[in-house]
């Protein structure tokens, strides 16, 4: 069941026969659309962000999270520019020893085009649009 919720923003939530939709209003520049079909198991999620206030002098991060308790060992996989796919392990570097400095930025990776964790049963793919 698709539940709309969100504090101190616009939001907007639509339930038809064939699908759940919010739209959510961040500020002036963040913006998000998510949209659950019937019979699927997909979730749709478009972000519109942009442009960037910049007069502020303050560098900006604009991430999506997604938890999921899928036991993944802390193993993911990513593409690599578009070719192949490459397995990652959180605080994990394959051809170095590696120290943690900063737990989330470090385990960043550019995905162009998917990334998921899996277990035994179940996985979870995020596929980019762009």
């Amino acid at each position: 069941m698709f539940s709309c919720f969100f504090i101190d923003h616009y939001r907007t939530c639509i339930k038809t026969n064939l699908v759940q939709s919010a739209w959510i209003t961040f500020n002036n520049w963040t913006s998000q659309e998510i949209n659950i079909y019937e019979n699927t198991t997909t979730v749709e999620v478009e972000w519109t962000v942009g442009p960037i206030p910049i007069d502020d002098n303050k560098g900006k991060e604009v991430i999506i999270r997604f938890d999921t308790d899928i036991p993944n060992q802390s193993k993911y996989y990513t593409d690599a520019n578009g070719r192949e796919v490459l397995e990652r392990i959180r605080n994990h570097r394959p051809t170095w020893n590696y120290t943690v400095f900063e737990n989330v930025s470090a385990n960043y990776y550019p995905v162009n085009s998917r990334i998921w964790i899996k277990d035994q049963q179940r996985q979870f793919t995020i596929l980019t649009g762009r």
